[in-house]
């Protein structure tokens, strides 16, 4: 069993899985699930859990392969078969408990990017997650800190699933979405065609939509009419939002901030533009945070 970490505040309790990618393992509010819980049996990864941390890039980068500053880099596939790599590393490695209050956890990752990491991602980066709890929600920043001697591309995100998508409804606006190709990379950005439209709250169905959403208004939430009890998630510095609903026996929906599209780096310069990576100098750091307040509603 992977080692968990528990702690509760008011009606909201947050367990961490550190050693499995830095993930939640569960959050939970007056004991209702708002995001996935982690399988107590079987196979326990990561992306099984409730959410887990986007870095140092978020989404595909297209076949592992770019040039930057007139280097190649070949990044390995990370999950399985699948030809692109996904999400960083951040995810598949073991985090480290730094610190611990009354109402707040801090998580560490180093990346070395010697031998054995290198075509995980070819540049030494520190990464942190300081968890802070309220009586009624949760922020997440996650940060990033460029320890190579060069400037070099970064890019962040989250990756929470919420619970029990099949008795949900989501409500979320954004102006334009990147249409994907055969092979899950995006091909051209349109504005937000109408089945894809949730503005209005309306239940999210299975297997349609799994895009990067663009001038995202940073909001979006997620609410379980039955309950009669709501999650918004929000992100001050996050400019993008992927929407994924999976095939019905999944049963959650995943709406992910992202500082930058999936595939970025083949697409845009590295400036730190609305749908680009960052680029981050020798010592400088890149944060993002993410809230999910929870609440009844009428």
């Amino acid at each position: 069993m992977t080692p968990l970490i528990s702690q509760s505040h008011g009606d909201l309790t947050l367990v961490l899985a550190p050693e499995l990618g830095g993930a939640i393992a569960a959050l939970r509010w007056r004991g209702n699930d708002i995001l996935r819980p982690l399988p107590e049996e079987g196979e326990q990864r990561a992306n099984l859990s409730g959410c887990f941390p986007l870095v140092p890039y978020s989404n595909r980068i297209a076949q592992g392969r770019f040039l930057f500053q007139g280097q190649q880099v070949i990044l390995k596939k990370n999950f399985g078969d699948h030809p692109h790599p996904l999400h960083g590393n951040g995810w598949l490695n073991a985090w480290e408990l730094m610190a611990q209050t009354s109402d707040s956890l801090t998580l560490s990752l180093d990346h070395t990017a010697e031998e054995a990491s290198f075509e995980d991602w070819p540049w030494p980066f520190r990464a942190t997650q300081v968890f802070v709890l309220t009586d009624s929600g949760l922020q997440i920043t996650l940060s990033i800190s460029n320890l190579a001697e060069q400037s070099v591309p970064a890019g962040l995100g989250f990756h929470p699933y919420f619970a029990n998508a099949a008795d949900c409804e989501v409500q979320l606006i954004a102006q334009k979405v990147w249409l994907n190709n055969d092979d899950s990379l995006p091909v051209s950005e349109v504005a937000t065609p109408e089945c894809w439209n949730y503005e209005a709250f309306r239940r999210p169905l299975p297997a349609t939509v799994d895009n990067c959403f663009t001038q995202w208004s940073g909001s979006a939430v997620v609410r379980w009419p039955q309950r009669k009890i709501q999650a918004r998630v929000s992100s001050p510095d996050a400019r993008n939002a992927v929407f994924f609903t999976p095939v019905a026996g999944k049963n959650f929906v995943a709406i992910e901030p992202v500082t930058h599209i999936n595939n970025a780096i083949h697409l845009f310069p590295v400036d730190g533009k609305d749908l680009a990576m960052n680029l981050l100098a020798p010592g400088e750091s890149l944060s993002v945070t993410m809230h999910i307040e929870v609440s009844d509603y009428e």
